[in-house]
């Protein structure tokens, strides 16, 4: 039993709008795809984002895998990461390999790291942001509308982009209209110095959202201490942490209460649950950052089938699934079947072997385009706003 084909797809949709976070829009959403076959014609599917230099690291880690045994998962995923030192490459296939193991096994990638601990997770709904020029009183009743109606029981909004006074009135508008028990998050993506990150937090905490993430840029690490001591509701951070040493560095220099490691970017499955349990030695949650296509999320959801609960109560906070509503269509015609939430909010997470899911490989190769050819994914021009909404 040997791998004896890897092949890599990448999948660009232009965007109907331009839309983004507090600091840039985007115009396309990429999807970068790795197929594992054996021997035997099984198959394991992976993915990625499309980050520079992804396709030339995934064809010459691709030359090594080949006469393989795919169940030395271990010795495979060390061999790649110390040739390529990618992390999204190495992500990429690690999540393949344990499709394919799983597979071969007939095991979930769940069951190939323990066993799943829960056969099902609440998802948030993670907005695609702003439209550029556009005040969000003009698009965030409408979103908020459509989230509520698909059943998302939590939505994480993004901040950031206009004047603290007039984004606060709107949320606390928004605030009022749902229910006592609907969650909100919000994502700040660096946008506040840290004064005003201070501000905008203790504005949110009076309205009750569920955490803060990165409103000033990671790499601040004196500034997220001031910034913790000065909160009254939970910051989240650390979504491009992409090593164990990062993580741990990160909770040692990072006063939050949330990290956000993806599946995509941090080395696969068991790396994510790795880091999970070293946050959980820090009593920090983990509630996986995802920001892709069906494979991605179907990853995450096998990451969150093998998490504990954070206590025995059973009224603890249950692990989380971030479900990105940017305009994608590949959260959903990669997969034959794709994955559906129920109306209360809640997913559930694929049983079968592997990760549960079945490509729609046809759909794939109509829709991959030449390698070569392959954008990273990158912002689009500065955002702007309608005049008179400026930063204040």
């Amino acid at each position: 039993m040997t791998i004896d084909r890897v092949e890599t797809f990448v999948l660009v949709h232009q965007m109907a709008r331009g839309r983004g976070p507090s600091i840039a829009n985007y115009r396309t959403r990429e999807s970068v795809l790795v197929k594992l076959t054996d021997s035997s014609g099984a198959v394991g599917w992976g993915e990625t984002y499309a980050v520079s230099g992804i396709v030339d690291t995934l064809r010459e880690a691709g030359r090594m895998l080949i006469g393989r045994n795919p169940l030395q998962a271990g010795q495979i995923w060390t061999d790649t990461w110390n040739a390529t030192d990618d992390s999204c490459a190495t992500s990429a296939i690690s999540i393949a390999l344990d499709d394919l193991r799983g597979r071969i096994l007939g095991m979930s990638v769940a069951g190939l790291y323990g066993g799943a601990l829960r056969t099902r997770v609440r998802a948030y709904a993670s907005s695609g942001g702003y439209f550029d020029g556009v005040d969000p009183k003009d698009s965030w009743p409408d979103e908020f509308a459509e989230l509520t109606g698909m059943g998302f029981t939590a939505i994480k909004m993004r901040v950031g982009r206009y004047p603290i006074r007039h984004e606060l009135e709107l949320i606390e508008r928004l605030r009022a209209d749902l229910p006592a028990d609907f969650d909100l998050m919000a994502d700040g993506n660096a946008a506040y110095t840290l004064p005003r990150a201070i501000e905008m937090g203790h504005g949110l905490a009076r309205l009750g959202f569920r955490w803060f993430e990165e409103p000033i840029p990671q790499t601040d690490y004196a500034g997220y201490e001031r910034l913790y001591a000065a909160m009254d509701l939970p910051l989240a951070g650390g979504e491009g942490l992409v090593t164990r040493g990062e993580v741990r560095s990160f909770l040692l220099r990072h006063p939050v209460d949330i990290i956000q490691p993806d599946v995509a970017m941090c080395g696969g499955v068991g790396e994510a649950q790795f880091m999970a349990d070293l946050a959980r030695l820090y009593g920090v949650l983990y509630v996986p950052h995802a920001w892709g296509g069906a494979l991605m999320i179907a990853a995450t959801m096998q990451v969150l089938a093998g998490l504990p609960d954070p206590t025995k109560s059973p009224a603890t906070e249950s692990p989380l699934l971030e479900y990105d509503m940017t305009e994608n269509p590949f959260r959903e015609e990669l997969l034959a079947t794709p994955l559906r939430m129920g109306a209360d909010g809640w997913f559930d997470i694929p049983q079968g072997p592997g990760l549960g899911v079945e490509v729609d490989e046809a759909y794939v190769r109509a829709h991959a385009i030449d390698p070569s050819t392959a954008p990273t994914h990158t912002a689009y021009a500065a955002p702007k706003v309608p005049a008179g909404l400026g930063a204040g």
